[in-house]
């Protein structure tokens, strides 16, 4: 005797019902756990939004914060870090310690696009005081260029300008800078 389709589905019912409601099943719970974990996700970016925070305030700082990331959680720019750095008189602002307090002044966000100021923050010193400068002990490409340019943010252009310099976090005292 031989089987037709129809005898076949007919045996074997129970089991292609059961492989069907599981696949239901398993599809209905994904998207049930994505709408609700989207809705979570909203829930939490409406809360964030409504804390506001004022200005100056206290950071204690966590492990892997930088001055960076924490400019950019009260100002929505990194580089203000200038500003807390100097708020905290930070000798070293890499060198920041697990539950250390920071004050996060009341400052402007400074926005940069395309390698200049747009807050307000830039001057009318657009030439160097010096076209070459000697780096001393402990100076960096963001002090030489506060000092020549009174725009610390000039140090792009003097790392670029250099060709002796590989890596910019990296002067050596004596090094001879072409000033651009």
């Amino acid at each position: 005797m031989r089987a037709t389709p129809q005898t076949f589905f007919q045996k074997y019912d129970a089991i292609i019902s059961l492989i069907l409601g599981t696949i239901l099943v398993i599809v209905i719970g994904v998207l049930t756990f994505s709408i609700i974990s989207s809705t979570r996700k909203n829930v939490q970016q409406n809360e964030n939004a409504e804390k506001t925070v004022t200005l100056p305030t206290t950071y204690i700082v966590s492990d892997g914060d930088t001055l960076w990331d924490i400019s950019m959680k009260f100002y929505n720019s990194g580089y203000n870090w200038v500003n807390i750095a100097a708020e905290n008189a930070l000798d070293n602002p890499d060198g920041l310690a697990v539950g250390q307090e920071l004050t996060i002044p009341n400052a402007k966000p400074i926005i940069v696009e395309s390698g200049d100021i747009l807050d307000g923050a830039t001057t009318d010193v657009q030439k160097p005081l010096h076209s070459e400068v000697v780096v001393l002990e402990g100076e960096s490409l963001w002090s030489i260029a506060e000092r020549e340019y009174r725009s610390g943010y000039k140090w792009v252009e003097i790392a670029n300008a250099n060709a002796i310099i590989t890596n910019p976090d990296i002067i050596y005292p004596n090094m001879v800078l072409r000033m651009p």
